[in-house]
């Protein structure tokens, strides 16, 4: 498609990269807006941006590893740096990010489910962006296709199904589901676990319509996403069940809004925010 937007002598700018940094940017001005409910600053944001932007990479590239001819990867370890941006698994930002949020919180005394909930409100959002690189890319393409909707990527000679913009369509549905989830939530964990299962649910229909092997020692039918995201369900179903039971927000301890580790419960309807305890 156009993998290389422009070039300015020896700069080259990629579609790729260019939507990938779009998204990033998007999911963290999503997430800054949540993040001062917590008592969390921008410079706090910065930092927080900074250690995911590096174990998501490296997590998303051990997945894709791990699940993309791994035997390959194993004999031919070069191979991973040399593919540079591409070649990432989202289901490797997830752990990443979980541990990030782990130690973040811990670190500064931040409850771990707020965290988490500011980290996901923005999480979709980059990821729908992120897929429309993908498609200027000419990667991550559908199953060749006669239809209307079909493209032609690089140097195929069919058109394919463009995957790519169904899930970035979906992923900003999925965006709009969350965040209006993270804005009325009353329980802290509820925003990550219906993150997981939008996502699960997404990726499993969209993987039907990839250019995608199976996973031949599971009986061949399915591609690994799609077996990854048969368990990611539950496992967001176990966090919203968890998480209502344990993690209510209260509203009866009015605090210093200023300190890290307090809750802002705010009104987005009134000018009143109600200030609360961890």
């Amino acid at each position: 498609m156009f993998p290389i937007i422009a070039k300015f002598g020896p700069i080259v700018i990629r579609s790729y990269g260019l939507m990938i940094a779009l998204g990033v940017i998007a999911g963290y001005f999503a997430a800054r807006g949540r993040a001062k409910k917590i008592g969390l600053t921008d410079d706090h944001m910065v930092d927080l941006l900074f250690y995911l932007l590096i174990f998501c990479v490296i997590g998303a590239k051990l997945m894709y590893v791990l699940t993309n001819d791994f035997l390959f990867y194993f004999h031919n370890p070069i191979e991973i740096i040399k593919s540079g941006g591409e070649g990432l698994s989202f289901f490797g930002i997830i752990p990443a990010g979980i541990l990030v949020a782990i130690v973040y919180a811990k670190i500064h005394k931040i409850n771990f489910w707020a965290l988490l909930d500011v980290l996901a409100s923005g999480v979709l959002i980059g990821y729908a962006i992120g897929r429309i690189g993908c498609f200027f890319n000419g990667c991550c393409t559908g199953l060749p296709s006669d239809s209307w909707l079909s493209f032609r990527f690089g140097v195929m000679d069919y058109p394919r199904l463009p995957t790519q913009l169904f899930t970035s369509v979906l992923a900003f549905l999925g965006f709009l589901h969350v965040y209006h989830i993270e804005r009325t939530k009353r329980f802290y964990g509820k925003t990550i676990g219906f993150l997981l299962i939008d996502y699960a649910i997404m990726t499993f229909f969209i993987e039907f319509w990839r250019d995608v092997a199976k996973v031949t020692f599971l009986w061949n039918i399915l591609s690994a996403s799609q077996w990854l995201s048969i368990v990611l369900i539950p496992v967001g179903l176990l966090i919203l069940l968890y998480s209502s039971r344990n993690q209510q927000i209260r509203l009866d301890e009015p605090t210093n809004q200023a300190e890290i580790g307090l809750v802002i419960d705010a009104k987005e309807d009134t000018n009143e925010a109600e200030v609360t305890e961890l």
